[in-house]
């Protein structure tokens, strides 16, 4: 269903008289001339400028805007622009990716005066932005191309179990959350809790199901001007993102750019996404935007490519954007990677890169991820969320609903090459069910599958074993043998593709309990039988050429 786009008012923001100074730094920010350290390599740079013009709408940039030409060392040269802050204060952001000496110039639009600095960059080793990797597509690597082992955890829906719903007034208890759920347990991808969805509408069943509710957190300062920012969501969201990235932590938005019951005239809309690029695109550590959740509940493929083209097009860095749980083949000039619904309670169920709810027709689509996609990262964004029978709007999900299942679907995720996200449902809706009893197990999976096994190499080996028997395998053939097993008992290991005179350890793990057994080694060449030392009960076998 579509909703008519809302008229934006023309209520005169009053900013002073003419002038232009520039200062330097920002309070949340570590970036910023001066400091006697420079910036490091893929930090924030951060100027503050003045300007007392008084201006109908400053958050709109078909009225005013500060645009900047940053030039590197190497002498390319950056166009950019900055974003209004409130009172007379305008501010530029710049993520450095070169080491050296920066410089830049900014002026207004309107002719108002600008200026003109330089800032030095040194490398103190920050990752900088996420990349496709440069050794399988299927995962990450950081701007250093290094490997990026991607542990995801999900607070999604944190924001709207809180009293107030707004990130600004509930910044403390989100960032100890954030620590304790996902800093000290590991994690480096959290699933953000998006201030455009449902935090404007309220949290109420109705409000979900698409009624209206009173305005809460939202970028949008009021429900009537679409043209309109509001700061204080900005602020809070931005003191969030930094203490994400100061403790690794990269951040992975569910929707982020607008409530999903609503639908704007691309002219407007652009407005907002030029202001959200402005603010928000120097943060290396924030991707993955998307425009909405369900996006084809709203928007057709040709809106959201509109959409998204022009946010790729004017954000400088690039960053891996992709579109909620559903892919489109007509967006190929900047969909990094997939995010994907595939609803598993079994090592069965995600165990595809095809697997997902398609919800448009799409000739390219097979149930799920499509063409031209299929070798790009997918994130099973809403995959393993541990949840009740029932949500909390009375309609059946089939997610996990037991710590059992729960592992069970991560493992036959990840051993498909797409990477799994977790998420305790029960930890922001305490009662409603799944109780979080699989994180531990999900948390073991990541170290053993990250810290033991060549798993950026895998491929699906599922004709080696038993499907029958509830078993799956990946691998690297003659090389390396993973296999998930639901039930215990003998695992029948096709090793033909194997020579004979190839010998492989043999090593078993409890994915339960985290308890490990050697056994010896196996040679290749023929289909080899082995008995799991733990009797029945799931179990993992690793077979590893020596």
């Amino acid at each position: 269903m579509r909703f008519p786009w809302k008229p934006w008012m023309r209520a005169p923001l009053l900013v002073g008289m003419a002038a232009a100074c520039a200062t330097a730094g920002e309070p949340t920010d570590p970036g910023g001339p001066g400091g006697g350290g420079g910036v490091p390599l893929y930090d924030i740079f951060t100027v503050a400028v003045e300007n007392t013009t008084t201006y109908s709408n400053p958050f709109d940039f078909t009225v005013i805007e500060l645009r900047a030409t940053f030039t590197a060392p190497s002498g390319r040269r950056v166009e950019f622009f900055g974003f209004y802050d409130g009172g007379s204060t305008w501010r530029l952001r710049f993520m450095p990716d070169e080491t050296g000496t920066w410089s830049y110039a900014y002026r207004w639009t309107d002719g108002t005066a600008g200026g003109e600095g330089s800032f030095q960059v040194t490398d103190t080793g920050l990752p900088g932005p996420l990349r496709v990797a440069s050794d399988n597509p299927w995962y990450f690597m950081n701007a250093r191309g290094e490997p990026f082992h991607a542990r995801p955890y999900g607070m999604h829906h944190y924001m709207i179990r809180t009293s107030s719903h707004r990130l600004a007034s509930e910044l403390t208890g989100f960032t100890q959350a954030l620590r304790r759920e996902v800093v000290d347990r590991g994690y480096n991808v959290v699933l953000w809790p998006d201030m455009g969805d449902r935090l404007r509408r309220g949290a109420s069943a109705a409000d979900e199901q698409g009624g209206g509710g009173p305005l809460t957190d939202s970028w949008w300062a009021d429900d009537t001007n679409t043209r309109t920012f509001s700061l204080s969501a900005f602020r809070a969201n931005e003191e969030a993102l930094l203490f994400a990235r100061q403790h690794g932590v990269y951040v992975l938005t569910f929707a982020g750019m607008i409530d999903q019951g609503s639908h704007y005239a691309f002219t407007d809309f652009r407005v907002f996404l030029r202001y959200f690029v402005a603010r928000m695109a120097p943060f290396y550590n924030y991707f993955g935007w998307s425009p909405t959740w369900e996006w084809m509940d709203i928007w057709t493929p040709a809106d959201v490519q509109q959409i998204q083209q022009y946010v790729h097009d004017i954000d400088p860095w690039k960053r891996l954007l992709t579109a909620h749980d559903n892919s489109h083949s007509t967006f190929t000039g900047w969909l990094g990677f997939s995010m994907r619904q595939a609803p598993s309670r079994t090592v069965f169920q995600g165990n595809s890169r095809r697997a997902g709810q398609q919800q448009i027709a799409d000739p390219n689509g097979s149930g799920g991820i499509g063409n031209p996609f299929i070798d790009r990262p997918i994130i099973g964004s809403e995959d393993i969320w541990e949840s009740p029978i029932a949500d909390q709007f009375t309609y059946p999900w089939s997610m996990p609903r037991t710590g059992d299942e729960a592992v069970r679907a991560a493992w036959g995720i990840h051993m498909a090459g797409v990477i799994p996200l977790y998420d305790e449902w029960s930890k922001w809706s305490p009662g409603s069910g799944g109780d979080g009893e699989g994180e531990p197990h999900v948390r073991r999976m990541f170290d053993f599958l990250h810290g033991r096994t060549r798993y950026r190499q895998y491929v699906q080996l599922n004709s080696l074993v038993s499907a029958a028997e509830r078993q799956v395998a990946s691998g690297v053939s003659g090389e390396e043998y993973l296999v998930y097993d639901e039930d215990g008992g003998e695992i029948a290991l096709d090793l033909r593709g194997a020579p004979g005179s190839r010998t492989f350890s043999v090593l078993w793990l409890d994915p339960k309990t985290g308890a490990e057994r050697g056994g010896g080694t196996v040679s290749g060449g023929a289909v080899r039988t082995l008995t799991s030392p733990f009797g029945g009960g799931d179990v993992v076998l690793l077979l590893r050429r020596t």
